[in-house]
């Protein structure tokens, strides 16, 4: 899973730390910040990296660069350094839930679960229908091992209004592994629905089919997901006799 990106509506945070600065000085950070963003834009993160590394260079409390640089280091795969940015925030503004969603995104992709589920926990206490964390923290219930805790969390988000193949493809994963594999091959069902060719839940649903020894369906399901260039489909259906 990605991390979240979305462009800051930093206005309130220009706003804030202005007066501690010249007029020249904030003309530049103004500038340096509008030049981060559009590399942003142009998935130049690297650059952006650079950039926004270069405004706390000149002010060290403008808080949309720690988040934007955190945001750059995710997408560069430098979670660590994406995390000592997201505390930093975390630790010297009040709540902030995009930042809190951000930090647990990363924990997961550390392989932190427990304290991605935490962060998580944070958001729902304060939005028990927050449909990111709720779906997100599923995925790390999955992650842990609990799959009928996941299936849980997936079926909020659902029930809350989250309509996307993502939810129901993991809800149909986390019953796979429970050997639920009718209700696996509903859930895919579902997904397929909003996607026609979304390969991996027509392939998935294609191996449910063939744990319940349905061989016909198996084929059809895992035929098309070649047709699809689903790269496991082709060796799957050599060993379906």
């Amino acid at each position: 899973m990605s991390i979240v990106f979305k462009r800051l509506k930093s206005l309130s945070f220009v706003l804030l730390f202005a007066l501690s600065l010249s007029s020249c000085t904030q003309m530049k950070v103004d500038k340096l910040n509008k030049k981060g963003m559009a590399f942003f834009e142009q998935k130049k993160f690297k650059k952006a990296n650079q950039v926004f590394t270069e405004i706390l260079s000149l002010d060290k409390d403008f808080m949309p660069a720690y988040f934007n640089r955190a945001i750059a280091n995710s997408f560069l795969s430098k979670n660590k350094s994406a995390l000592k940015d997201l505390n930093h925030i975390i630790k010297t503004q009040a709540y902030s839930e995009e930042t809190i969603l951000n930090r647990a995104i990363i924990y997961e992709n550390l392989g932190k679960y427990k304290k991605a589920i935490k962060d998580y926990d944070k958001i729902l206490k304060v939005n028990p229908k927050h449909l990111q964390a709720t779906h997100f923290k599923g995925i790390s219930l999955y992650y842990t091992g609990d799959f009928n805790a996941a299936i849980k969390e997936y079926d909020k988000a659902i029930k809350n209004g989250l309509n996307v193949t993502g939810v129901y493809y993991n809800k149909g994963v986390a019953l796979d592994c429970l050997n639920k594999y009718k209700e696996a091959i509903q859930t895919y069902s579902k997904a397929i629905k909003l996607d026609k060719k979304f390969k991996q839940a027509i392939y998935a649903r294609g191996v449910a089919y063939y744990n319940l020894k349905d061989i016909r369906l198996a084929k059809a399901n895992l035929e098309y997901a070649k047709k699809l260039g689903y790269p496991k489909a082709a060796s799957t259906l050599k060993t379906i006799k």
